[in-house]
């Protein structure tokens, strides 16, 4: 087997390095399917349909006697089960100060062999099941996930214990996944949107536990060594820090000793946390990064945000979503159709455990980034000051109801989201009660969550761009001294 590595580049800052073995793909969705009108004949746009009802059935928790804890979802309708197992402290947040990586470079290392298979048994044994194993990490957790069909499911149970419990980490393949993170960092050196994210996660988060890049350094990649990988395994994949999620076609009593057959033997208490770190106040800060002869400039502009848990996170999805979301979003109208100075700007929230960033960003044509920025800034100025119109709340809320559903078409997609509940601590009915609580979102909320949320007092920006075309743009602009810096 030789895994696929993913470098997931969330919008603008985070990054999940992902190994994956895979057999056929996933069956169809287990969820039933939203209504949609008919097309007509006209030519105009067919009204929406009715919203899909989300419902899920109950969410069962029960816990191993090796301290793992389970949350099992039954959904009967087709022959398919779907797992995910959450590490809680296997993110890279928790990675060893003087080397940032290890814990992404854990994460794609434990699907290339274990102490009972090489990788090329576990490929084949997947293959044979017609199932799929992936393993990652992201900032706030590390993850092993797959599916299958349920008449198969102790052995593809089996089969992710023994990634999880006994990886071996070879050395050959030790090697080739370290090139591969290293040549992928290389690479990285001349893709202005991973430029400007490395830079604005060091400028904006400092030393917290998120302030640097989940895939490391070149150097720090180059300094790990197969006992680094053996040591973050040893401290951090622990049952007692850990909780498996199951959706599909099964049932507890069956489920519960075929886990405790496949898990009896991982043992280890949950490690001991560091205090949780403070989220940067955010002080208004400027670096343009050196790109000569580039025709466009990639910005971010960040401020601070809030954590996933934040009250206001509900509220905040609408705000962006009116902000930068999609084709109907005010950047996407204003600086794309009407003045064209961009294919596409977004603007999002990072909400993660320990904190977030608000973000504005993307591509925009060197010669009009001064304006640009400008632009922007009214943009975020009128969200502030003017509450949003009721048919443009409405068109946002809509866009996020109604995608919804989609998110829970698969076994795989429900436990993903499942397994977002749980790295997150959200209460067991927080999807089912997300449309109700998207529609309730009133404009005087909207503009109270933009004051606390788009400060850009706090703003901190980076360009990559061409500096004797860039500079003199943005002088005036409100963003701070511009330091100017070499890549």
């Amino acid at each position: 087997m030789r895994a696929r590595k993913t470098l997931a580049f969330l919008a603008l800052l985070a990054l999940a390095s992902c190994a994956t073995v895979q057999g056929r793909p996933e069956a169809p969705p287990v969820a039933a399917s939203p209504a949609v009108a008919s097309p007509v004949a006209s030519g105009k746009v067919p009204p929406l349909g009715p919203p899909a009802d989300l419902k899920l059935p109950a969410q069962q928790k029960f816990q191993l006697a090796n301290g793992l804890s389970v949350r099992l979802v039954e959904f009967h309708r087709l022959p398919i089960v779907a797992v995910h197992l959450v590490l809680l402290e296997g993110g890279a947040a928790r990675d060893p100060v003087a080397l940032p990586g290890v814990a992404g470079f854990t994460a794609a290392m434990v699907t290339e062999g274990t102490r009972n298979r090489t990788s090329f048994q576990l490929s084949d044994e997947l293959g044979f099941l017609g199932a799929s194993l992936n393993a990652g990490a992201s900032m706030d957790a590390a993850y092993v996930s797959g599916y299958g069909l349920s008449r198969h499911l102790p052995r593809l149970l089996e089969l992710l214990a023994d990634v999880t419990m006994n990886p071996s980490f070879p050395d050959s393949d030790f090697l080739r996944v370290q090139d591969q993170r290293r040549v992928g960092l290389l690479q990285q050196r001349d893709q202005p949107g991973a430029i400007a994210s490395k830079t604005f996660g060091k400028l904006y988060w400092g030393d917290h536990p998120y302030g640097h890049w989940a895939g490391g350094t070149e150097e720090s990649v180059a300094r790990t060594t197969r006992n680094d990988l053996v040591g973050f395994h040893a401290d951090h994949w622990r049952p007692g820090a850990a909780e498996l999620v199951v959706v599909g076609d099964v049932d507890a009593a069956t489920l519960r000793p075929v886990l405790e057959a496949a898990f009896g033997g991982w043992k280890g208490a949950e490690p001991v946390r560091p205090a949780a770190a403070e989220a940067p106040e955010g002080k208004r800060r400027a670096v343009l990064v050196e790109k000569k002869g580039a025709s466009q400039t990639f910005l971010i502009l960040g401020m601070p945000g809030i954590a996933r848990s934040d009250p206001d996170y509900v509220t905040a999805q609408v705000l962006f979503q009116v902000l930068g979301g999609g084709s109907s979003s005010r950047l996407f109208r204003d600086l794309r159709e009407e003045k064209g100075y961009t294919y596409g700007l977004s603007a999002r929230e990072s909400a993660q455990r320990l904190g977030g960033v608000s973000y504005l960003g993307g591509s925009v044509r060197a010669d009009a980034t001064g304006q640009a920025i400008r632009d922007l800034l009214d943009q975020v100025k009128a969200l502030r000051d003017v509450p949003v119109p009721a048919a443009e709340l409405a068109d946002a809320q809509d866009g996020l109801v109604l995608a919804l559903p989609g998110d829970f078409a698969t076994a795989a997609g429900t436990a993903g989201r499942l397994a977002e509940q749980v790295v997150h601590a959200l209460p067991d009915d927080w999807w089912t009660r997300l449309p109700e609580r998207l529609r309730s979102v009133t404009p005087s909320e909207l503009q109270r969550v933009a004051g606390r949320v788009l400060d850009t007092g706090k703003l901190v920006t980076v360009l990559v761009g061409d500096p004797d075309v860039v500079q003199a743009q943005v002088a005036g602009v409100p963003l701070g001294d511009l330091e100017v810096r070499k890549p």
